[in-house]
């Protein structure tokens, strides 16, 4: 089984990721299988990329030189382009882009999939989201929060959480509390956390990486248990993205 597969993703699918724990991971193996079985590919962001993330990209086109004509040769050479805002002279961090240039992406390529890194968790497995994140196109059609199973345990704190106040806030749990399947699960499944920003009719499906890291996986299982009474919530992959020989599970009702 694929990524791809365990997300029932089409062929024509407008993914956004969002949360912490291998988002970019996650985003360009995607790529890379929509590509392996046919298909063409737009990765791009509505945040921030780091310089390195654009280098896994075969083909990366800017934001300001993104027509019709420019990304269509590039899907015609590489199959799969990465679109990005303006770079950061010294950084290589490129910006997002607008949601304006994706509806028309979307438009000028509408049997292409679309993956949309959504917003950032400064490499902390676990987050909430901020006022103004995560920037979700109305469009999109599939959601995958993500989280990364290393987090099970260790405090809430900002060593290992990114806004640990708000993770705080809408779980319940006060700072320093070990992290527990519970307010994993709280986070992910709550409107403002997780589902923050899902455009109505799109499917949510759950992503807990780096399964590799548990010596047990029972914290992830009473995740996935948890996360799937809520009705909005459609199913939640544990997976090991960066391990040799991926391990998929999926988890539904």
């Amino acid at each position: 089984m694929t990524l791809a597969d365990a997300l029932a993703m089409t062929a024509d699918e407008s993914v956004a990721l969002v949360g912490g724990g291998g988002k970019t991971t996650a985003m360009f193996r995607l790529a890379h299988e929509v590509v392996d079985r046919g298909g063409r590919v737009i990765t791009t962001t509505t945040t921030r990329i780091f310089g390195a993330q654009i280098a896994l990209a075969p083909a990366h086109v800017p934001a300001a030189d993104a027509t019709r004509e420019r990304v269509a040769a590039a899907l015609a050479d590489h199959r799969h382009v990465l679109v990005i805002g303006p770079t950061e002279v010294g950084t290589g961090k490129a910006a997002g882009i607008s949601l304006d240039l994706f509806r028309r992406l979307r438009d000028w390529f509408p049997g292409v999939c679309l993956l949309n890194e959504a917003d950032g968790s400064r490499m902390r497995p676990f987050k909430a989201p901020a006022d103004y994140e995560p920037v979700i196109p109305p469009d999109t059609t599939l959601v995958v929060p993500v989280v990364g199973a290393d987090v099970f345990g260790e405090p809430l704190d900002t060593d290992h959480v990114h806004r640990p106040e708000l993770v705080s806030a809408l779980s319940g749990a006060p700072p320093g509390t070990p992290i527990t399947p519970a307010i994993v699960a709280r986070v992910l499944a709550h409107p403002q956390g997780g589902r923050k920003g899902v455009p109505a009719g799109a499917r949510v499906v759950v992503l807990i990486n780096k399964m590799d890291s548990l010596p047990d996986r029972a914290p992830a299982c009473e995740t996935a248990e948890l996360l799937l009474r809520e009705p909005a919530i459609h199913s939640v992959v544990l997976a090991s993205l960066r391990a040799e020989g991926m391990a998929l599970e999926v988890c539904v009702r």
